[in-house]
């Protein structure tokens, strides 16, 4: 299956119109319709376009360029500090973390780093809930 094709889907998946998702991409609503439509594979979109269509269509990159995704084996992580501090205020809060999501935030890396306090790790956590939609 080819990006545009990947692309169109993913947007129809998601429900929203070409205008829409122009207006929640910032892209053009011409360039996005080029995009859909290059069967050849010769648009070369960058990876800051990339990003700025994967949030509205609630995909990842790998999921639109057609890449395998492997998933996180199972054994334990070890917490950092700051994660820690986070899960107890979360408990503190009435808003207890089930083990798995702990786990998949304990894996996260950006750009080889992770958060580094308990708001940082808050405002991912609610990012990934609101994109996720868990």
């Amino acid at each position: 299956m080819s990006l545009a094709d990947r692309l169109q889907q993913a947007r129809k998946e998601a429900g929203l119109t070409l205008d829409q998702l122009s207006d929640e991409s910032g892209l053009s609503k011409t360039y996005l319709w080029e995009l859909e439509h290059d069967e050849q594979g010769q648009k070369k979109p960058s990876a800051d376009t990339l990003m700025k269509l994967v949030t509205p269509l609630r995909t990842t990159i790998a999921d639109l360029l057609g890449r395998a995704t492997v998933r996180v084996n199972d054994a334990a992580v070890e917490l950092n500090d700051s994660l820690k501090e986070f899960c107890e205020w979360m408990k503190m809060t009435d808003r207890e973390l089930a083990e798995d999501e702990i786990q998949d935030l304990a894996t996260m890396r950006f750009r080889g780093g992770q958060p580094k306090t308990r708001d940082d790790w808050d405002d991912l956590y609610r990012t990934l809930k609101r994109t996720t939609k868990r």
